[in-house]
């Protein structure tokens, strides 16, 4: 990872809740109005104990104006725009990648991830209240919507994480749900159940929503073949 000049920086772990409270703090004591925020990878398992260490706080804003609002807060507060070098990070749809000369780094969104999945009304209502940290609200998505993000971000550890969250217990009807009524130009069916057959065959979990998904993935792919052949 490199810096908007090019410089290499290290890349730390945030090992604890101390290192993302802190973190956070920066953030908020910045802010120059009122921001609400949904935590949505590494850094919302932390909190939920269902991980000890990530790389990065992902943070999901409700719009372009917060987001940029946060990243304005983070280069006040000794940040510098980052470069992903891999070529997975390029694929997040991330807004803006902010990281200091410590490794500590932010991937910033405005309201959607990867351009399949968008923080809506319904994650909302599963969100729970973390913290406020100066003008920064912190909520954390439920450990079933934070499951449906990890299954498009492809990055090194996702499939990790989803096992943990797997173990730990999921509404899988809510990750059916949310998946179907999300899934539009991306087949978004396809797209899980692909990752949960990842999840059976490297971590031996088997989820009792992949063959719902294949039938309505199927369904939908030989749905759009139909409309191209009467075109």
């Amino acid at each position: 990872m490199s810096n908007k000049d090019g410089r290499e920086t290290t890349r730390k772990m945030l090992s604890s809740r101390d290192d993302i409270e802190a973190a956070l703090t920066r953030v908020g004591a910045s802010l120059t109005h009122d921001v609400s925020a949904y935590l949505i990878g590494g850094c919302a398992m932390i909190i939920y104990n269902a991980k000890v260490s990530t790389k990065d706080v992902d943070l999901v804003m409700m719009s372009e104006e917060d987001a940029s609002a946060v990243v304005a807060a983070l280069s006040d507060s000794d940040f510098e725009e980052a470069t992903p070098e891999d070529e997975t990070y390029r694929r997040l749809g991330t807004t803006i990648m902010m990281q200091d000369s410590r490794g500590t780094r932010f991937d910033i969104f405005a309201k959607t991830v990867c351009r399949k999945l968008s923080i809506n009304d319904r994650m909302v209502s599963r969100s729970t209240r973390h913290a406020v940290y100066g003008r920064l609200t912190i909520n954390l998505i439920s450990p079933e919507d934070i499951f449906l993000f990890k299954s498009v971000t492809e990055r090194t550890g996702d499939l990790d994480d989803m096992a943990l969250l797997a173990e730990r217990g999921l509404d899988w009807e809510v990750v059916l749900s949310e998946c179907v009524r999300q899934s539009g130009d991306v087949i978004l069916e396809a797209y899980l159940a692909i990752r949960l057959q990842e999840l059976e065959d490297v971590k031996g979990i088997v989820s009792p929503i992949k063959a719902a998904l294949e039938t309505l993935a199927d369904r939908e792919i030989r749905k759009r073949r139909g409309a191209q052949h009467h075109q």
